[in-house]
């Protein structure tokens, strides 16, 4: 299969406003005169980036973890004869590093809703306006690659989304999907977390830049690979679970406890 052309393309962008769904606008837009559908609920913050990218930045406010909203969203569209060419599911959150115990099913559900959930409900609305084919990429986390202690619902949920997205891949024959699992990257999904500026500073030293995962994205997704991982974190997780699947988790539990940040601090 011949690599994907990007050029002019219709695209949708959950978590458009800010961090890696950001930056990947901004390179479709800028570099390959694509139109994006930037989906997010913070309007004020959808309306900044849309000052800074311009027409082509489409500012598109709801809630992913809804599936009405995912409904009328596609039926919009398909009234208005919208073909959609991408869609790149960016949304995500991460929650406090906590042991499971101390935390609750319900708040389990508001993770899966938004990290898996939604783009479920994402590939599933708007499969039918990819009707000459597509692409669909799917960002996980290096998180799926390796379990380790405080981190039982975005692990499991970004895992779900893995291999969901893998499975996606071999069914589509005509939509090229692709799932991304990048180590930590500079965005604002650490927001939830109890980090003081020195432990924010120190993630930032070792995070990747969103702009280079970006291209980093398009770049393998438009070779159509199926799954890619990103990050020299990313890598080593992967690693270290392939060759020590149990001595890997272990060693990173006993690391973050010991390594005096105050973000780890309850593990």
């Amino acid at each position: 299969m011949k690599s994907f052309n990007f050029n002019n393309k219709v695209a949708i962008i959950t978590g458009g406003s800010s961090g890696i769904g950001k930056a990947l606008a901004t390179e479709l837009i800028k570099k390959y005169n694509c139109r994006v559908f930037a989906i997010a609920r913070n309007e004020e913050r959808l309306r900044l980036v849309k000052e800074e990218l311009g027409e082509k930045y489409v500012p598109t406010p709801f809630d992913v973890c809804l599936e009405e909203n995912w409904q009328a969203f596609a039926q919009k569209l398909k009234n208005d004869g919208v073909r959609v060419d991408i869609l790149i599911n960016c949304a995500g959150i991460l929650p406090k590093f906590i042991p499971f115990e101390k935390s609750n099913p319900q708040s389990l559900k508001s993770v899966f809703d938004i990290n898996f959930f939604s783009c479920v409900y994402s590939c599933h609305h708007t499969r039918e306006l990819m009707e000459n084919g597509g692409m669909i990429v799917n960002i996980s986390s290096a998180s799926a690659l390796c379990p380790f202690s405080g981190v039982s619902a975005y692990s499991s949920s970004k895992s779900a989304l893995d291999r969901f997205s893998t499975a996606l891949a071999y069914e589509y024959k005509e939509i090229s999907v692709t799932t991304a699992l990048p180590g930590f990257v500079k965005t604002d999904i650490m927001k939830n977390q109890n980090a003081s500026n020195k432990d924010k500073s120190l993630i930032d030293k070792f995070s990747a830049n969103p702009n280079k995962i970006a291209k980093k994205i398009l770049k393998k997704a438009g070779k159509r690979k199926k799954r890619v991982i990103l990050g020299f974190d990313g890598k080593l997780l992967d690693f270290m679970y392939k060759h020590f699947p149990s001595l890997a988790p272990s060693l990173i539990g006993k690391f973050l406890k010991k390594s005096g940040l105050e973000l780890f601090s309850e593990l």
